[in-house]
C-alpha cells in the first residue's frame, strides 16, 4: 500500500503532467496566432503564390501518408478544410444485466448517460489544431457508486513545412471502465453511432494510435475509475519524392482513482523511428525499430523494456482502401529485484495488420496487433493479441447500421506479484459483438438502438478481491438521442 505521502506526490504529478500539457498547447496556439497575423499582413504580396505546404512531396500527402507513422488517410467524407466549431449532446437509457462486471451476476441495472460533445477545428496557414471533447455522467440503478464520471479530452497540433510536419498529440480519459469495447460509453454502438460520428481526434478511442501506442485498458472488474494519459510528439521529415523518415516519443500514465481492488497503476515511455520508401503512388515499404519502457509504481522493483523491429508493407487507394500488414520481433528484458523472481529476457513476435476498405455502400475495418502492454491494471505487463472487425452501410434513405465485433487475449509476462487476480491467474481474455442502427430526426437529431454482448474471463479460479472470476458475461441493450447543430464557422 501507498503512504499518505506517496498518494500526494502522485497526485502532484498527475497535476503538473495536466498543466504542462495545458501549457505546451497554449503556447502552440500563441505562436500560431502570432504567425497567422504575420501571414494575414503579407496576404496581398502572396496572393499568387501557392502556400509551402502545398508543395510537399508525395511523401507528405494526406491520402498517403508514411505508414511507419501515426497517421492514417480518411476514407470518408472529408472535413472541410476551415476552421469551425461543432457543439453537441447526447443521453441514452440502457438496461445492463452485469454493470458491475462481477461473476455469476444477471441483475438488470438501468444505466442513464448525459453527455456533451465539443469538436474544434482550426486550419491556417502552417498550423492545424483539433480539439475533440466528451464528457458528462452515467446514472446507475443498484450498484455502488450509483455516479461516475465520463471524460475524454483529445488534442492535436500540426505544425507544417514545405517538407514535413510536426505534430503533437495528447489522449487524456478519466473513465469507470476500460476503452477497449466502449463499454463506458454504452457499448460500441452508442459511441461509433453518436459521439464517434462528430469525433476527428478521439473516433480511434477503442482502437489507440496502433502499433506501439496501441490500445491498452481490456476490460474491466466492477465500476474502476482510472486516469489515462498518453503525451506524443511525432514528426515526418521527406527525403525525397519517395522517401521520408519518421520518428515518434510518448509518455503514457495509467491511475487507477478510489483503488480497492488493488489495480496496478502503470507508466509507459514510448520511442520509435522509421524508414519508408514508396515503390508506387499506392504502395509503400517501411522498417521501424521501436522501444518501450514499463514502470510499475505501485510494485517497487518490477519494471520491464521491449525493444521492436518491424517490416511493413501498405496499400493505399485514395478514399477507398488502407491496407497495412507488419511483422518483426520483439525482444522483452524483464528486470526484477530478487524478491520478485529476478530478471528474464524473452524473444516473442510483434505483428500489426489492417484492412480498411470502402465500398459504393458498405465500410469495413479489420484490425489486428500483437505487442507488449502494460496489463490493463491486472498483470505486471502482458503480450496481448488484440483483433477487431467492423462494418457499417445504410439500410434505407434513412436508416444506417453499424456492427462491431472485438476480442483480446493477453498473458501475463511475470508472475503475479500484486493486482486483483489470484497468483494462479496468468491470462484473461475479452470479447464484445454489437450491432446498432441509427435514423436522424430532422437536420439537428438522431435516435439510436444497440445491442451489445460482453464476455471476460481468466484462466485462474478466483480473485483477490474474493469473487469467481472465471467468466464475467455482460448484455447490453440501448436507446439514445444525439443532438448535432450546424458547424460555426470561425473564419
Amino acid at each position: 500500500m501507498l503512504s499518505h505521502e506517496e498518494h500526494a506526490m502522485k497526485r502532484n504529478a498527475l497535476r503538473w503532467i495536466s498543466i504542462g500539457v495545458m501549457i505546451s498547447f497554449s503556447l502552440t496556439l500563441t505562436v500560431r496566432a502570432q504567425s497567422d497575423s504575420s501571414q494575414s499582413g503579407q496576404a496581398s504580396s502572396a496572393a499568387g503564390t501557392a502556400p509551402d505546404s502545398q508543395d510537399n512531396s508525395s511523401a507528405q500527402s494526406p491520402d498517403n501518408p508514411p505508414i511507419s507513422g501515426l497517421d492514417q488517410p480518411s476514407l470518408g467524407a472529408r472535413f472541410p478544410t476551415r476552421s469551425f466549431l461543432v457543439p453537441g449532446a447526447h443521453i441514452s437509457e440502457a438496461l445492463d444485466t452485469n454493470a458491475g462486471e462481477s461473476s455469476g451476476s444477471s441483475a438488470v441495472t438501468g444505466v442513464t448517460r448525459a453527455l456533451g460533445s465539443l469538436m474544434l477545428q482550426k486550419i491556417g496557414g502552417r498550423f492545424e489544431t483539433a480539439l475533440d471533447y466528451v464528457g458528462g455522467v452515467a446514472f446507475y440503478s443498484g450498484i455502488s457508486p450509483s455516479v461516475s464520471q465520463i471524460q475524454q479530452f483529445d488534442a492535436e497540433e500540426k505544425i507544417l513545412w514545405r517538407s514535413g510536419v510536426l505534430t503533437l498529440r495528447d489522449r487524456f480519459s478519466y473513465l469507470p471502465e476500460g476503452s477497449f469495447g466502449f463499454g463506458a460509453y454504452g457499448e460500441s454502438g452508442a459511441y461509433n453511432l453518436g459521439l464517434g460520428g462528430i469525433g476527428y481526434v478521439g473516433g480511434t478511442l477503442g482502437q489507440g494510435l496502433g502499433g506501439l501506442f496501441g490500445l491498452g485498458e481490456f476490460g474491466s472488474l466492477g465500476q474502476a475509475p482510472r486516469i489515462d494519459n498518453l503525451s506524443v510528439a511525432d514528426v515526418v521529415q521527406s527525403l525525397s519524392a519517395r522517401s521520408s523518415i519518421t520518428a515518434a516519443g510518448g509518455y503514457d500514465i495509467v491511475h487507477f482513482t478510489n483503488n480497492t481492488a488493488n489495480f496496478v497503476d502503470s507508466n509507459q515511455i514510448t520511442a520509435q523511428v522509421g524508414y519508408d520508401y514508396q515503390l508506387s503512388r499506392r504502395s509503400q515499404l517501411a522498417v521501424i525499430y521501436g522501444f518501450q519502457d514499463f514502470q510499475y509504481p505501485n510494485i517497487p522493483g518490477s519494471s520491464f523494456n521491449t525493444q521492436v523491429v518491424n517490416f511493413m508493407y501498405g496499400y493505399r487507394i485514395s478514399g477507398r482502401m488502407d491496407f497495412l500488414i507488419g511483422a518483426g520481433p520483439q525482444f522483452t528484458f524483464i528486470h526484477n529485484s530478487p524478491l520478485f523472481g529476478g530478471s528474464s529476457d524473452r524473444i516473442t513476435a510483434s505483428v500489426r495488420g489492417m484492412l480498411r476498405y470502402r465500398f459504393p455502400r458498405t465500410s469495413i475495418g479489420i484490425y489486428f496487433d500483437r505487442y507488449d502492454s502494460s496489463g490493463s491494471g491486472y498483470f505486471a505487463g502482458a503480450v496481448s493479441n488484440v483483433a477487431r472487425f467492423s462494418v457499417s452501410r445504410p439500410l434505407t434513405r434513412l436508416w444506417s447500421a453499424t456492427a462491431d465485433i472485438g476480442y483480446a487475449y493477453s498473458s501475463a509476462l511475470q508472475p503475479s506479484l500484486t493486482g486483483p487476480l489470484s497468483a494462479s491467474t496468468t491470462s484473461f481474455q475479452y470479447v464484445y459483438a454489437g450491432v446498432a442502427v441509427h435514423r436522424p430526426l430532422g437536420k439537428h437529431f438522431a435516435l439510436f438502438f444497440s445491442y451489445q454482448y460482453n464476455d471476460l474471463w481468466f484462466n485462474g479460479s478466483s480473485c483477490n478481491t474474493g469473487g469467481v472470476c472465471g467468466s464475467v458475461p455482460r448484455n447490453v441493450a440501448a436507446v439514445g438521442l444525439d443532438w448535432n447543430p450546424r458547424p460555426i464557422r470561425l473564419d
